[in-house]
């Protein structure tokens, strides 16, 4: 008996996609020390600056295949959408080791990355009957995600210090790796009849149904709002952590980073049980806290309250966005279909991302001080806190609906 028929009998499907997440996302987040190391060592004029451009370059490979992304998620068996998602990543990072810029490395590991997406999320609602096993399912995934994102980017750290060949190797054997656990996945057939013209004409017709329902539009801000935080404030921290704690080495800052992602491992074991299924709306609490804690965390200088603030950042972080996943993918799915659904919202995250990067960007480029600037993003972050606020009492009558229109509720 072969390893890969060893393996499919001991993994049950959603525990194989759990896996092929988790090596997929360990070399997503070891990308960006790779990046960190190979742009301190090229004595660039503005490091912070191109950083901010290559993660640029990544994330609009998001907002311009959104249109059919979702149609060809659809269209196609999940567990294979996955598969691709992870040849494309690994070509990206191949091509590193020829020479060729990392801008367009990195767009090609964007465009493998917003192929894989969809498959990701899409697949969770095929291997899972109800809203309880579907937050659970959620849950696993962006646990061991955020454990990914935390070992990624402690290993990048120490990878990246010295040389670049050691991260891009190890990055592309996780990718390979990952593609392999992608056979485990149950490859069930997609929708043939799905046409790409007409789903890139449907798609912004799409994304005015999702916006146009109280709970998707709720999710699609929300999640939106916290990855265009989680996305500056990692960019914002190699910069900050010299200027405040004298932290300079990659590995350190890259130690630090992790406590962030640390909780929002610790989120995926209490989410279930302090935000339960029929009361995803409670999420928008935990999004306060999260503002609360990053604005704190801009004005302190001391070690160990940095840490505590980050750990606190990334629990509040992760019950604020499982819940709202969940949420959209139940709406999602009924509305336009799954894949399309995921689509939608990675148009719509990465749409503000780019935006929050710009802004950042922006302020970098006008000599505003990095503490500065991450209060400005904080603000940012707030205006659409507040704006969910004035939803809470359309959700919480949304919810009541959705339970009743649930079978044999």
């Amino acid at each position: 008996m072969t390893m890969l028929a060893m393996l499919k009998r001991k993994l049950s499907p959603l525990n194989a996609v759990v896996w092929t997440q988790f090596l997929s996302s360990f070399s997503d987040n070891l990308n960006f020390f790779l990046i960190v190391g190979m742009v301190k060592r090229q004595g660039v004029e503005n490091p912070d600056g191109t950083i901010a451009y290559i993660q640029m370059a990544f994330l609009c490979a998001y907002v311009l295949l959104a249109p059919i992304v979702g149609a060809f998620a659809d269209k196609k068996s999940k567990a294979h959408i996955l598969l691709i998602g992870n040849a494309l990543k690994a070509t990206g990072i191949a091509l590193l080791l020829f020479g060729l810029p990392p801008v367009l490395c990195y767009l090609l590991v964007g465009v493998g990355a917003v192929v894989y997406s969809p498959g990701k999320y899409g697949i969770l609602t095929e291997l899972t009957n109800n809203e309880n096993e579907l937050l659970r399912a959620n849950a696993k995934v962006e646990g061991s995600t955020i454990l990914a994102i935390l070992l990624g980017t402690v290993g990048g750290g120490l990878l990246a210090q010295n040389s670049d060949l050691p991260a891009i190797l190890v990055c592309l054997c996780v990718y390979l790796l990952s593609l392999l656990m992608t056979l485990l996945v149950p490859a069930r057939p997609g929708d043939a009849s799905i046409r790409y013209g007409q789903a890139a004409v449907s798609f912004f017709r799409d994304v005015r149904r999702l916006f146009g329902n109280v709970r998707s539009r709720f999710s699609l801000i929300g999640t939106g709002a916290f990855w265009l935080t989680a996305s500056v404030l990692r960019i914002a921290l190699i910069a900050w952590l010299p200027i405040n704690l004298g932290i300079t080495d990659t590995d350190q800052q890259s130690l630090i980073i992790g406590v962030t992602a640390l909780g929002v491992v610790a989120s995926a074991f209490v989410t279930p049980r302090w935000v339960p299924a029929g009361r995803l709306h409670r999420a928008f609490y935990y999004g306060v806290a999260m503002v609360a804690t990053v604005m704190i965390a801009t004005f302190t200088h001391e070690l160990w309250l940095t840490v505590t603030l980050l750990f606190f950042t990334g629990l509040f972080g992760g019950i604020f966005v499982i819940p709202l996943n969940t949420m959209l993918q139940e709406e999602g799915k009924r509305l336009i279909g799954a894949g399309k659904t995921i689509a939608v919202q990675n148009f719509s995250e990465n749409v503000l991302t780019v935006s929050g990067l710009f802004i950042y960007l922006t302020l970098t480029e006008m000599d505003v001080p990095v503490n500065e600037s991450v209060i400005g993003i904080g603000l940012v972050l707030t205006c659409f806190i507040l704006f969910l606020a004035t939803q809470l009492a359309a959700i919480k009558r949304a919810a009541v609906t959705f339970e009743k229109n649930i079978p044999g509720s």
